[in-house]
């Protein structure tokens, strides 16, 4: 059987595909209509598309406003050689146009029919590996969703996803916040239509308004209160709170400076990922595993420890924990509700950095994760190369070339000894 124009083949399974009029691209949010038919028999899939197709191109021959969805939109149901035959048999005539017999839809007690947390529930089922703080916010963004747009997932519009990050600016959200549920609904419409269920995700693509004046971002922090921190009663007086994981408190802002490294990367540390190199010194391994997580995969990668640091006794200290038998670097960190070992203890930071009787540092701009803005301002300072210092910190290069290979870890070592620390890091009993 011919092949038709409305039918592509995409690894091994047959797509109906059509491409959306110019007038209609804004309100469908993309410029191509791709529905997965679920067959690899292109005798199935061919009267499908047909069908499809007739009933797509009278929505676009009538009003601007796209009155509706196809009703084989709501979700393909695999069809089947009966289902082909039906079909093709012409039922009644509009016009020029012969529109099949009416096709079945999937029924709307379809898990993906309901509503958007019927959708998170599959986007769930679809990424279990995802932190339970990330599903808690995708969760949460669909329950917001579902409030503000009353309609299932096939029934939206471009327009609909408008509305809704409309309301989120206007409700008082940041900006980067919006950008961040949206890309959560973006994500949940997309599995959906990755397999099939929805004829397009309207949700792609959609932007912020940049406000006329730039939201103020985390800053690097200045000598003074790199200063106030590492004189603290932590460092002068062995102060350790409840929920400041012991020595972890005194480490952990001693690490970020000097590697760059993120607060739950540093807390999940375990002893085997303190490692010696006989010609080189002291690193950190930062990867993923039972109890670990990295952000990205660029995230996965070895960190040279700083000599100061060496000098403040942190190797001492590892060793120590390995003669005692523990797994852990910091070993008192509770884990939140989360599963993150840095959970509580980056509360119990923020609320050391700017108490008066603590580091007394009132900037809101200079948060933990400012420990990271400093130590890419001191590799700058210290001509350390953008490829290198990515290296170091984690970050995701900018260009294709940047993605292969690594380097090597004597160039890494012989970078974080150029670094000049602004401050005299504090001696650790």
């Amino acid at each position: 059987m011919a092949r038709n124009a409305y039918l592509t083949l995409h690894h091994g399974t047959w797509w109906f595909q059509i491409r959306v009029p110019q007038s209609h691209q804004a309100a469908l949010g993309q410029q191509r209509i791709r529905v997965n038919l679920q067959t690899d028999d292109v005798a199935l899939a061919r009267p499908f598309a047909l069908r499809l197709a007739s009933e797509w191109l009278l929505r676009f021959a009538s009003a601007p406003g796209l009155p509706g969805l196809p009703s084989t939109s709501l979700a393909i149901a695999l069809p089947s050689r009966e289902l082909a035959s039906a079909i093709t048999t012409p039922a009644r005539n509009l016009g020029a146009v012969q529109l099949p017999v009416e096709v079945k839809a999937a029924p709307a007690s379809h898990a993906l029919c309901a509503d958007m947390l019927a959708l998170f529930r599959y986007w769930r089922g679809l990424n279990t590996e995802r932190a339970p703080s990330s599903v808690k916010e995708f969760e949460s963004t669909a329950r917001k969703f579902k409030a503000v747009i009353a309609k299932a997932p096939h029934e939206l519009v471009r327009t609909d996803i408008t509305q809704f990050r409309d309301h989120l600016l206007q409700v008082g959200d940041a900006r980067a916040t919006v950008t961040k549920k949206l890309s959560f609904v973006n994500a949940m419409l997309q599995s959906a239509y990755d397999a099939g269920y929805l004829p397009a995700n309207v949700a792609r693509g959609m932007k912020v308004p940049r406000p006329k004046v730039e939201t103020v971002k985390r800053m690097a922090f200045s000598v003074e209160s790199l200063t106030r921190i590492f004189t603290s009663k932590v460092y002068n007086d062995g102060f350790r709170p409840q929920g400041g994981g012991g020595e972890a408190l005194a480490w952990v802002p001693m690490l970020a400076l000097v590697t760059g490294a993120r607060l739950e990367e540093l807390c999940q540390l375990r002893l085997a990922d303190v490692l010696h190199d006989q010609a080189l010194g002291w690193y950190l391994r930062i990867d993923d595993g039972e109890g670990q997580r990295v952000k990205t995969t660029s995230s996965r990668r070895l960190v040279p420890l700083h000599l100061d640091i060496v000098d403040s006794g942190f190797v001492r200290y590892v060793q120590g924990l390995q003669a005692a038998g523990h797994e852990w670097v910091f070993p008192v960190l509770e884990p939140d509700n989360d599963g993150r070992r840095g959970g509580n203890f980056g509360k119990v930071f923020a609320r050391l950095l700017r108490s008066p009787t603590g580091c007394g540092v009132d900037d809101r701009r200079l948060v933990f994760h400012s420990f990271r803005h400093t130590f890419k301002t001191m590799c700058r300072a210290s001509g350390i190369s953008e490829e290198v210092h990515d290296a170091l910190s984690g970050h995701v290069g900018h260009t294709v070339g940047r993605d292969y290979g690594s380097v090597p870890l004597g160039r890494l070592f012989d970078a974080v000894r150029s670094i000049k620390v602004p401050i005299g890091l504090p001696k650790v009993a």
